[in-house]
């Protein structure tokens, strides 16, 4: 749950506003840490009851979870999940999430719609994701302003989530309104954008980052009921400045407490530490690669340096330290291949970059020479079996993917097998090296 607590203070906040009131929030529900992989987005909508919120919308980061695991946070949520432009692989929508939603404040009926827009650059172009697709965001931002406004909205909001690594320049959102029917406000969680404008007749205004700091926006509306003014102003949730609910507290608490346990459990012993990186040799890496090749049953497994980010200290090893040295959310594949191609798939690897089991690598300068089994040289038309993280055959122009006869993805996670493979005895010593061999000149 960590930074997590920022929804205590939010609460505090929001409850000390005067006036009529909406909260709303943009998504980023799973942060990118071991406690987010844990709860999958439960502790965010648990916070997000407590406030509670008026409307909520799934960012594209959120778009990481299968269409099962959103579809558990939506039945635990208190008021319906906003995507308007998504729709399952298979083109129907979601029937979990809803495309619009009437809200009240001042005795006045507000709609929301959200839309997720993976690259402003190709706007309007529908994207497929791993789980999901993304419709033309003006098409479908049409349909959710014309169904709200038939359903007697006075105000139209649209909440728009831009993926994390893009930029949304001023001209994208002009260029976005002058498409649509009239839009009172966009709120965006898009980091760039550092304070309000107005496009036409659409107040366009930068949301909270994260849980550090929330957006206040105040509408000034004219006789009509139009928006004519907006105070916009970027609040730190300070807890010594606000306080922090203390019901609000207990809820964190207790996603804290069980991340800790979880984190905190045994799943073996070490002799010997398993550093990162030791006299040439990569330990973590080597470890790795065995449990993935035992686990597989295959003949040899291949793993990138890349894919450890820590090793292991000796002595007991925990949840918590399998996820500090195996932060990616790497899956095991199954690979067969033919000696000849995989002695070239490895030369396109680079060597020096990948640790591997019941291979021996041969490098010359530190290009490869040859490689072995462990029963001699590779024979040329003989099919090997290998296990490789996902990491390692994503992309068209990867040298094990378009050498391999065959491959399929185990959907097993890599941090799953190595902690079947401490599973399996009491205590590990450090593998054995003599797998990169430079030879002499």
């Amino acid at each position: 749950m960590d930074g997590r607590g920022g929804y205590a203070v939010f609460k505090s906040l929001y409850a000390a506003e005067k006036g009529p009131r909406l909260a709303v929030d943009l998504g980023g529900w799973v942060p990118p840490s071991p406690q987010g992989r844990l709860d999958r987005g439960r502790a965010a909508l648990d916070c997000i009851n407590a406030v509670p919120y008026s409307a909520a919308a799934a960012s594209a980061e959120d778009l990481a979870l299968p269409p099962k695991e959103l579809q558990k946070l939506a039945a635990n949520s208190a008021l319906p999940l906003l995507a308007s432009n998504l729709y399952l692989k298979s083109n129907k929508k979601p029937d979990f999430l809803v495309s619009t939603r009437l809200a009240e404040a001042g005795g006045r009926k507000v709609g929301f719609f959200s839309l997720v827009i993976h690259d402003p650059a190709k706007a309007n172009t529908p994207k497929y994701l791993p789980n999901y697709r993304l419709e033309k965001e003006s098409y479908e931002a049409e349909r959710a302003i014309r169904a709200l406004r038939a359903a007697g909205a006075q105000l139209v909001v649209g909440l728009v989530a831009i993926a994390s690594d893009k930029e949304a320049p001023h001209e994208f959102y002009k260029n976005f309104l002058a498409r649509l029917p009239r839009i009172d406000l966009l709120i965006t969680d898009e980091p760039s954008l550092k304070k309000p404008f107005k496009a036409k007749r659409t107040w366009v205004a930068p949301a909270g980052q994260g849980m550090e700091h929330a957006a206040r926006l105040g509408l000034a509306l004219d006789d009509s009921g139009r928006v004519k003014g907006l105070n916009w102003r970027r609040l730190s949730l300070d807890a010594e400045k606000y306080g922090e609910d203390a019901a609000l507290l207990k809820v964190i608490a207790g996603h804290k407490a069980a991340a800790a346990a979880h984190f905190g459990r045994k799943i073996g012993t070490l002799k010997e530490a398993l550093p990162l990186a030791e006299g040439g040799t990569y330990p973590a890496a080597d470890f790795a690669a065995d449990c993935m090749r035992r686990w597989a049953r295959s003949n040899a497994a291949i793993i990138g340096l890349s894919e450890p980010a820590a090793g292991f200290s000796s002595g007991t090893v925990t949840v918590g330290d399998l996820h500090r040295a195996f932060p990616l959310d790497s899956s095991v594949v199954f690979v067969k291949i033919r000696g000849d191609d995989l002695e070239r798939a490895l030369t396109g690897l680079s060597p020096t970059d990948i640790s591997v089991s019941g291979l021996k690598l041969f490098l010359r300068d530190s290009a490869l020479e040859r490689a072995e089994s462990e029963t001699g040289p590779l024979v040329p038309g003989r099919v090997y079996h290998l296990a490789v993280p996902d990491s390692l055959v994503s992309g068209r122009d990867n040298p094990v993917l378009s050498s391999a006869m065959e491959f399929a993805n185990s959907r097993r996670p890599l941090r799953e097998v190595i902690s079947w493979c401490f599973s399996l005895r009491s205590s590990f010593a450090k593998p054995a090296g003599g797998r990169v061999i430079q030879v002499e000149k």
